[in-house]
Parts: structure tokens; sequence; C-alpha cells
């Protein structure tokens, strides 16, 4: 091999070690989330983690703001050292957010900085844009058959028969609504008005009845669940004036975030609303400790709510 070779190869040899020793001596920064699909009111955190090698730096780290779009702070963790014997080698911190608006969005990417001790270099370097699906329910993925009937012919009737039967029921919805009138009016003073019950005492005597019903039968889980988003529902209309009884989960904990502009009332709802809602349309069973922590998490929501509409003294 002729000399001109051979200084050709050990340039290319220095620079590759160079650089080699250059990338490691850089900081390396990730940052990272822990589920890329949330349910409405559901949090998910994101972590970002730095790591020096040879020298210590100064880290400029990546401001967040407390609400951006369609994402909200929910807490901050404190910022972690990692040291190696005495040495610092690393920072982490996580931060946990949580977002009230369903549909498919991109968590945006923050910028930092970190700066050598010596001031002769600097890194910038940016966290990670994620996509994040937020829904109200999980779809079912599992594939399980539902009970569904088999597929019954249909059977051809007289139309005759529909004219008798619409008479019948008329006759016998204004048969109902001339008893029902002559029973209201001969018996309404003795009809129990509670207007002297408050929407709070209400709400926590009706919570505290749900403690008879046994939670181990289905019949009673079931039971227990819906009266305790009907409790729910009712203190709301009653407190905020407006009929809340038809409204979806994921209406009361938008309700709930615009109302009172705190961030622990719907994450206290979400649970429990979404167990029941399970327990009702998918047929859910939970445990007697999770219907339990279900009727303490809405007794803990109403005394909250009752606490921020309480005029101060």
């Amino acid at each position: 091999m002729d000399k001109g070779k051979t200084r050709i190869l050990i340039l290319t040899g220095l620079m590759a070690c160079f650089s080699f020793l250059l990338s490691y001596a850089q900081p390396a920064v990730k940052s990272s989330i822990d589920r890329n699909e949330i349910l409405i009111g559901e949090q998910f955190k994101l972590k970002v983690e730095a790591s020096f090698t040879t020298e210590p730096y100064q880290i400029n780290w990546p401001a967040i703001p407390d609400s951006l779009g369609h994402f909200e702070v929910v807490s901050r963790g404190k910022m972690d050292s990692v040291y190696d014997n005495s040495r610092l080698t690393g920072l982490v911190q996580t931060v946990t957010l949580t977002s009230f608006d369903s549909g498919k969005w991109v968590f945006p990417s923050f910028r930092g900085n970190i700066i050598s001790a010596k001031g002769d270099s600097a890194y910038n370097f940016f966290t990670d844009s994620v996509p994040i699906t937020v829904s109200f329910s999980v779809s079912d993925t599992t594939g399980q058959l539902r009970d569904i009937k088999p597929i019954l012919e249909v059977a051809t009737f007289n139309p005759v028969w529909y004219w008798v039967g619409a008479a019948v029921l008329l006759l016998a919805l204004v048969v109902f609504l001339i008893w029902f009138f002559r029973y209201w009016k001969k018996n309404k003073s003795s009809i129990p008005v509670r207007t002297k019950v408050s929407p709070y005492d209400e709400a926590m005597e009706e919570l505290e009845n749900l403690k008879a019903y046994n939670f181990s039968l289905a019949a009673d889980i079931k039971i227990a669940h819906t009266k305790m988003a009907e409790i729910l529902k009712r203190y709301l209309s009653r407190v905020q004036k407006e009929n809340y009884q038809n409204k979806t989960t994921g209406d009361i904990l938008i309700m709930l975030r615009d109302q009172f502009l705190d961030k622990d009332l719907p994450a206290k709802a979400a649970a429990s609303l979404r167990c029941g809602d399970a327990v009702k349309f998918a047929k859910y069973l939970p445990p007697a400790s999770e219907t339990e922590a279900s009727i303490q998490s809405v007794r803990e929501l109403v005394q909250d709510i009752q606490k921020l509409i309480t005029p101060k003294p």
C-alpha cells in the first residue's frame, strides 16, 4: 500500500474517533408519554430526561404552560437529580396532563437549552411532538359476541287490528288521565313536597341510602350505579337551576370544568361516572370495593361543589 492511501486511512480513522467522542460528550435528552389514547378527563404523563457525560451543564428546562391547545397541566413533578457517586449526571421531570376535548390531537414540542459550565458550547433540544386520541369511551376490541336474538320472520296482520289497538290504547289513556287528575286533585294536600330539604342534604341522604344495597348482587350493583348518577345529576340540576338529567358523562365533565374552574372536580367525577356507564351499557360488574369507592367519589364531589357555591362569611 502506498503512503498516500495510508495517510487517507489514518485521517479517516481520526475523524471517526473525534466524531464519536464529540457525540458522546454531548448531553442526551429524551421525552416520552405513558399513553397515546385517553378518555376525556383521564390523565397521562410526560417524562423529560437529560443526561450528561463529561462536564456539568446549565439547563434551561422546557417551559410547558398550564393550559395549551386541547390540553391542561394537572401537576408538575419536582425536578429529580441523577448522581453517579457525587457527580450530577442527569435531570428528570414528570408532568401530568389531561384533556377535555374529544378528538385526535398532537401534543406540541417544547424547546429547551443546555449550556456547558464553561460557556463554550450550547445545545438546543426539543421534546417530542406526539399524537394523542381523546375519546368518550373505549372501543370494544375483544370481539366478544353479545346476547342477540335470532332473526324472526315478520308476521302479517290485518291492518284493521292496528286501528282497533290504537282505539283501545286511546280509550285507556283517556280513562287513566281522568283518574289521575281526580286522584291528584283529591290528594294534592297530602303529597309531601320536600321544599325544606337543601340540594346538599338531599344528595347526602340519598348517597347514604345506597349502602343498603348488596354490592355482590348484579341487580343491586346496577341499581346502585344508576341511582348514583341520578343523585349527582339531580344535585347539579338544583344548584345550577338547569336540567342535567339527560346529560351524558362527557357533558357533565365539561360543565364541571367550565362552571367551577376546579381541575380536581372532573377528575373525581370521571372515574365513578365512567364506571356507571360500563355497568349500564357494557354489563360490567365491578367488585364491591369499586362500587363503594364510586359512591365515596360522588360524595366528595358534592361536598367540594357545595364549598365552592357557599358564600364565605
